[in-house]
C-alpha cells in the first residue's frame, strides 16, 4: 500500500475505532495493516460512539417489521426534524457568538447579552428547570367563616 492509501485509511480506522465495536487487532486484520499502525492512530482517541451505535440498532429494530412505505415515511420525518435541530443549534450558537462580540455600553446591553446566552444555552443543551413555580390564577369565589363557641 502506498502512503496516500494509508492516509485515506486513517479516518476510516478512526471512525471504526470510535464505534467501540472493534479492537486494535480486529482493525489490523480488517484493513491488513500492522497492530502498531492501528495503535499509533487510535491511542489517544476515545471510543465515544457506542451510544450512537446502540441508538442506531434500536432505530433499525423498531423499523424492521414494518413495510417499506412506513419506513420511508419515518426516515423522511427523522431527516426533516434533524435538519431543523441542526439549523436551530447553529443559529443559537451564532447568536451567542454575536452577543459576545457586541460592545456593552450600559446595564441593558449586558442584560441583553446574558438573555441571549441563556436562550442559546437552552436551545442547544435543552431546558433544565431548576425551580418549578406554580401560579394559580383562580379567583376566590367564596369565603367561609366558621365561628366556634368555647
Amino acid at each position: 500500500m502506498n502512503k496516500k492509501s494509508y492516509e485515506k485509511l486513517i479516518p476510516v480506522i478512526v471512525g471504526q475505532w470510535r464505534t467501540g465495536a472493534y479492537s486494535i487487532r480486529d482493525l489490523a486484520r480488517k484493513h491488513e495493516v500492522s497492530v502498531g499502525f492501528i495503535a499509533k492512530h487510535t491511542t489517544k482517541i476515545e471510543k465515544d460512539g457506542l451510544a450512537v451505535v446502540n441508538a442506531g440498532v434500536q432505530y433499525k429494530q423498531g423499523l424492521a417489521e414494518n413495510d417499506e412505505h412506513f419506513v420511508n415515511a419515518v426516515n423522511d420525518v427523522v431527516d426533516e426534524r434533524t435538519r431543523h435541530i441542526v439549523f436551530f443549534n447553529h443559529a443559537a450558537i451564532k447568536n451567542v457568538s454575536e452577543a459576545m462580540m457586541a460592545k456593552c455600553e450600559n446595564q441593558n446591553d449586558y442584560k441583553a447579552r446574558a438573555d441571549t446566552i441563556s436562550k442559546g444555552r437552552a436551545d442547544v443543551l435543552g431546558k433544565t428547570p431548576d425551580t418549578a413555580v406554580q401560579i394559580n390564577n383562580n379567583p376566590i369565589t367564596e369565603i367561609q367563616i366558621k365561628v366556634v363557641s368555647p
